[in-house]
């Protein structure tokens, strides 16, 4: 099994909340960015010519406009908040990423703003190119999500005495 995207954990998470809210939240009442970064720096070879550079590790902000909370209960989105980060966000605790905080602002009998701040984690990693804009250890690279094999079998033998 190969995994590999070229998303950031932010725009999986913003996706997963749209597709997740449709029709309740339209396309462009959606919006997210990145705030305070730190850059992790790593330069650890991950094989095939491949290096995971630095980690970006930052507080990722959602905002949904015209949120209908009397139609959709906010805790609706507090649960898939949640449901995402343990399904797809492993590295929370060796990282000591903060739990999201999340306000609902009323703005109307109808309509919320809903204010998601997360802190996530993406690897930047490098790939081998002669033309890549990035120099390190000598060679040209450009930035990319690398593909890593992970086995889907295990098959362990037990030798006994």
């Amino acid at each position: 099994m190969t995994t590999c995207t070229n998303k950031t954990k932010l725009q999986q998470l913003t996706e997963f909340l749209l597709s997740s809210l449709t029709p309740i939240v339209k396309k462009n009442d959606i919006d997210a960015w990145q705030e305070r970064g730190t850059l992790l720096l790593s330069g650890e070879d991950t094989g095939k010519n491949s290096y995971q550079i630095a980690k970006w590790k930052y507080t990722a902000v959602i905002a949904i406009e015209n949120f209908a909370h009397r139609e959709v209960n906010p805790y609706n989105v507090l649960a898939m908040v949640a449901a995402y980060l343990i399904d797809n966000d492993e590295e929370r605790d060796t990282y000591n990423l903060d739990d999201p905080e999340i306000d609902v602002d009323i703005i109307s009998r109808d309509n919320a703003t809903v204010i998601i701040e997360v802190m996530l984690i993406d690897n930047i990693e490098l790939i081998p190119d002669p033309k890549g804009p990035i120099l390190f250890n000598g060679e040209r690279y450009y930035v990319s999500a690398v593909d890593f094999d992970i086995a889907d079998i295990v098959d362990v033998a037990i030798k006994r005495k």
